[in-house]
């Protein structure tokens, strides 16, 4: 099969550049014939005079349009699988599509479709108004980035697109990765016929993960929606036992003065690590820490965690609920409480019957459903579905 894939990176890097990247492999791996198609963030220039075209053009833009439309005719794909087109591309690669007669799938690895900062947050809560009421709710609040210029535009390139029908008549299907997340899209309204859930996947570890580093594990931004803060104040209650943070961003200054201020010598700032640095400190680990205090969409470290046999330890919030089973492949904490996460991560620590039955099982739930072959399978039955009535 001819396949097209498409992605529009920020200029913060992600996890869903790592879904794009692993989803590209893999189907070559199968034999397709694939044919990337990538655009950046970093493309808009910060002069006034830019920012102004590009601003012009985020409902559709016209170069995109015609760019998508020449690589289709000289590729000639069976199909186009998108998975962001923010900002730069803009949905009017999805028209150049149904206009060559492509058949075309989206990937939504947020809810930007229904919320104009893609993390049904506000005021580090949870926020469901722009889904249930008004999307003028994320104006009123300056949603996008704090900005009230920026939220109008982010809100009138949303609404645009659902009064045109973009997402229920250009798309022929759409792709999450949870059920919650199915659930969200439909009730913005689209239509369930058209939105399967297809989860994320990761490799089989390619080192041992026999044995445990005795060591709690936490890889991801440092930012309050991530729940960072909520981590450092449990690991307050946690005395000893030594927790293990990898990642950088906007609050490590100040987790940094808070680990200090407060005598934490057994919490350890890595910084960045690279991905499979990242993975070997996951696969030794006692177990995952997930704090976040936003709607995860399916965060890829879990089914690395699963990979490996290491439970998880997460707020109970949203996908978290239905990937981490409580009692099954982790435990789940309340209300982004840092008591109850300590409670619940010195169960993890000491009750070693439990323990070893969570690790086993999270291992045993990889092998079922987070597989490169269980991805793979997913997504050909669609794939072959939509084609079949093109």
């Amino acid at each position: 099969m001819r396949i097209l894939i498409g992605h529009n990176y920020y200029q913060q890097p992600g996890g869903e550049d790592g879904v794009f990247r692993s989803e590209i492999a893999m189907l070559k791996s199968f034999g397709h014939e694939v044919h990337v198609y990538e655009r950046h963030n970093n493309e808009i220039k910060t002069d006034i005079l830019s920012r102004i075209s590009h601003a012009a053009s985020l409902r559709f833009s016209k170069s995109s349009y015609d760019q998508a439309r020449s690589l289709i005719r000289s590729f000639k794909p069976d199909v186009a699988h998108f998975h962001n087109t923010f900002f730069v591309m803009t949905a009017a690669v999805l028209y150049a599509c149904r206009d060559e007669g492509v058949p075309v799938i989206v990937s939504l690895h947020n809810f930007r479709l229904m919320c104009i900062n893609g993390l049904f947050l506000r005021d580090n809560k949870p926020c469901e108004d722009c889904l249930h009421g008004s999307r003028v709710s994320g104006i009123i609040h300056k949603c996008y980035r704090d900005s009230l210029a920026l939220s109008v535009l982010a809100t009138d390139m949303t609404n645009y697109h659902w009064r045109r029908k973009t997402w229920s008549d250009v798309v022929d299907h759409f792709v999450v990765a949870t059920e919650f997340t199915r659930n969200k899209y439909i009730q913005a309204g689209i239509p369930p016929a058209k939105i399967s859930v297809v989860p994320n996947f990761v490799e089989e570890p390619s080192y041992s993960t026999q044995g445990r580093g005795g060591y709690a594990f936490y890889a991801g931004r440092l930012s309050q929606e991530k729940g960072i803060d909520v981590l450092i104040k449990a690991w307050r209650h946690i005395k000893e036992f030594p927790l293990y943070i990898a990642g950088t961003g906007p609050m490590q200054k100040e987790i940094e003065a808070s680990i200090k201020e407060h005598g934490l010598t057994h919490v350890k700032m890595l910084g960045f690590l690279e991905n499979e640095d990242c993975r070997k400190m996951l696969s030794l680990a006692k177990f995952l820490i997930v704090p976040s205090a936003c709607y995860e969409n399916f965060p890829r470290v879990v089914a690395e965690a699963f990979a490996c046999g290491v439970p998880v330890v997460a707020n109970r919030l949203g996908t978290m609920e239905e990937i981490v089973k409580d009692g099954s492949l982790g435990l789940l904490y309340s209300n982004s409480d840092p008591e109850d996460l300590a409670a619940k991560a010195m169960e993890m620590i000491n009750d070693a019957d439990k323990y070893a039955r969570l690790s086993a099982n999270a291992r045993q739930v990889y092998d079922l459903k987070y597989t490169p072959a269980r991805h793979y399978e997913g997504l050909m039955n669609i794939y072959q579905r939509i084609t079949a009535h093109a």
